[in-house]
């Protein structure tokens, strides 16, 4: 006599329901292919460098510069004088320093540019810096505006510069062995992505940065500071948080959002925008007098596959990336340093009769289990598939990786793995994020016209 058994017993005992458990095993990752080891170079190839912005990520991208064999800093550039000792006491020697980033440019003697200032000096920086002759290192995202990406990306081909937007992420090892592994079929047809990250302290979501004590435009060059956003008066708040604000940074989207995005788009192999974007969220913890959502989620909608982002600044979780795809999970969990992917294939394959036959009378209902166990075990696995985890070795360091690539093109002139082109597609999806929530309508991007449009 066949037992009765419900839907969600039948779930729980054929592994289908959310949360089984599958034995793993584990696996270092190697180097992709072509990585180069911070090794010691001759003299003839030594950079010099000079920096542009020693604040909060510039002051990092100082530090990890300078660890590089054959790497110097020898001039920076903040408006800030403040600034200028930091950077100083970071080189650990007397290094040239100014208010006027021209100066650097019209340096003779240096190689290339770290550009670290915030979003809404992006654009005229590099560019700036490619048309004399400068390669450069530009902080993501690549541009303030849409429109802006694909001025840089002439000024670095008529120039024949080398520039690599710093998003970290296009040099992390799981993600290069994630589209190793999609690009295998190792999940069969990829049509669902979700990325999610979250943050929940008022330091995470810049809230507690308070300005440098004596801040005053006695020691800040406010004016130039401002760029070509409306001039108005000094506020050391907008200056230290000025990721909160449209005129000069671009939100969570740009600080954060573009990070989910490139990993995506390598690991995907995406060379275009998304099509469309829908986003929603707001303001319900940091109503601190800024403009940037703390929470922003999007919907966009790629060729191939479809995405979902949940971005937070109220709740905080692991980062993680989850292609879905016919024949399998890949999950992408951790920080850059920490990252881990998993491997969980799938057939796609009925492994037991399944339920509906629960509304046959008992005799249909056994006579139709009997012939389909007839029909199909011989053709099913005599096993579960297993998980497979990849992680990073001890020591893995994205950003190192990162800014020696660029700096290992700086010297062969071989392509770098994050082009003003691939950056340029992260940053119009970051664009199309901010103008759907702004605009509360749909953003289209319209590739012919090289805008968005809502």
């Amino acid at each position: 006599m066949t037992k009765y058994i419900s839907r969600r017993d039948f779930m729980k005992q054929t592994g289908g329901a959310a949360g089984a458990t599958l034995t793993a095993k584990t696996i270092l990752v190697d180097p992709p292919a072509g990585y180069a080891q911070n090794t010691a170079v001759p003299p003839s190839d030594r950079i010099r460098v000079g920096i542009i912005g020693v604040g909060e990520q510039g002051a990092g991208l100082l530090r990890n510069a300078i660890f590089h064999k054959g790497v110097e800093c020898v001039a920076a550039c903040d408006l800030w004088d403040g600034r200028h000792t930091l950077a100083r006491e970071i080189v650990g020697k007397p290094i040239k320093v100014t208010r006027r980033y021209q100066d650097l440019l019209d340096d003779k003697e240096i190689d290339c540019i770290i550009n670290a200032t915030p979003d809404h000096w992006h654009k005229q920086i590099l560019v700036d810096c490619c048309k004399a002759g400068k390669d450069v290192y530009s902080e993501k995202p690549m541009s303030h505006e849409a429109s802006e990406g694909f001025e840089m990306i002439r000024a670095a081909e008529e120039n024949k510069r080398i520039v690599e937007i710093g998003a970290q992420s296009a040099s992390s090892w799981t993600f290069n062995k994630g589209k190793e592994l999609i690009a295998q079929g190792a999940i069969g047809d990829l049509h669902t992505i979700e990325a999610s990250t979250g943050r929940n302290t008022p330091n995470g979501a810049w809230a507690s940065w308070m300005p440098p004590p004596g801040l005053s435009p006695e020691n800040l060059d406010w004016d130039t500071w401002l760029g070509n956003t409306p001039k108005i008066p000094f506020d050391p708040i907008r200056f230290t948080r000025w990721r909160s604000y449209r005129a000069f940074g671009t939100g969570v989207a740009g600080d954060l959002m573009v990070h989910l995005l490139t990993g995506m788009h390598l690991a995907a192999g995406v060379t275009a925008p998304p099509q469309r974007a829908l986003a929603v969220g707001g303001l319900y913890v940091f109503k601190d007098g800024r403009e940037a959502p703390d929470v922003h989620h999007v919907l966009y909608d790629y060729p191939n596959f479809k995405v979902i982002i949940k971005l937070m600044l109220t709740c905080e979780f692991n980062q993680g990336t989850k292609f879905y795809g016919t024949r399998g999970l890949l999950e992408v969990t951790g920080g850059p340093e920490g990252e881990s992917l998993a491997l969980t294939p799938q057939d796609g394959m009925d492994h037991d009769p399944g339920w509906y036959q629960q509304g046959y009378p008992q005799a249909m209902r056994e006579a139709y289990e009997k012939q389909w166990h007839l029909d199909h075990d011989a053709q099913l696995p005599k096993e579960k598939p297993q998980t497979v985890v990849y992680k990073n070795p001890a020591g893995h360091d994205p950003w190192g990786i990162h800014m020696q690539n660029f700096f290992d093109a700086v010297r062969s002139r071989k392509p770098v793995v994050e082009d003003c082109t691939f950056g340029n597609n992260a940053s119009i999806a970051c664009h199309m994020a901010n103008a759907s929530y702004y605009q509360q309508s749909i953003a289209v991007w319209d590739g012919a016209a090289q805008k968005i449009q809502t």
